[in-house]
C-alpha cells in the first residue's frame, strides 16, 4: 500500500509537495520552542516558505538568521525542497497552552526533583523528531512516578 502511494505520488509529480507538507510538522523541532511561539508556518509557494511572526522585532531577529532556518529545515526534510524563506508579521494559529519542550503538566501527579527533570531533558536533547521527544518526555516522567521512592530524589 505504501509503495503504490509512493509510485503516484512520483508519478504525479507530488513527491516534493508532499516533502514541503512536512514543515508544519517538523519547524518546532528544528526552530525551538521559543521561536515556535513566535513564528509560525503560514504557507508554502513554488519553493518559498511563507513564515508569520508575532512581531517586527521577531521578524528582524529571524531574518538574521534567515539562511540558518532554512538550511536546518532542509536538512530535517531530507531535500532541498525550500529555496527562500519570506517573513511577514501576521496572525499566528493558536498554539498548544503547553508550549512545545515543556513536559505536559498533569494535575493528578506531584511534580518531579527538577535535577531528575534536567536528566530527563538532557536524555531528549539528540532527538531530532519533535512528537516523538514529546511522547518519550511523557513516557520517562510517567515512569519516574510509577516509583516514588525515586522520584523523590536525584538520579
Amino acid at each position: 500500500m505504501v509503495d503504490a502511494v509512493s509510485e503516484t505520488l512520483k508519478r504525479l509529480n507530488l513527491e516534493g509537495r508532499v516533502r514541503q507538507g512536512e514543515v508544519w510538522r517538523v519547524w518546532p523541532g528544528v526552530v525551538g520552542a521559543q521561536i515556535a511561539l513566535h513564528a509560525q508556518p503560514h504557507g508554502i509557494w513554488q519553493g518559498r516558505l511563507v513564515v508569520h511572526v508575532t512581531d517586527s522585532v521577531w521578524l528582524h531577529h529571524l531574518s538574521m538568521m534567515r539562511h540558518r532556518l532554512l538550511t536546518a529545515l532542509n536538512e530535517v526534510l531530507g531535500g532541498p525542497p525550500l529555496h527562500e524563506l519570506i517573513l511577514r508579521v501576521g496572525e499566528l494559529p493558536t498554539l498548544p497552552a503547553q508550549p512545545a519542550g515543556q513536559p505536559a503538566a498533569d494535575a493528578t501527579l506531584p511534580p518531579l526533583h527538577p535535577a531528575l527533570l534536567d536528566k530527563i531533558e538532557t536524555l531528549l536533547a539528540p532527538l531530532q523528531d519533535a512528537p516523538f521527544r514529546e511522547a518519550l518526555r511523557r513516557l520517562l516522567v510517567r515512569a519516574a512516578h510509577a516509583k516514588p521512592s525515586d522520584a523523590d530524589s536525584p538520579r
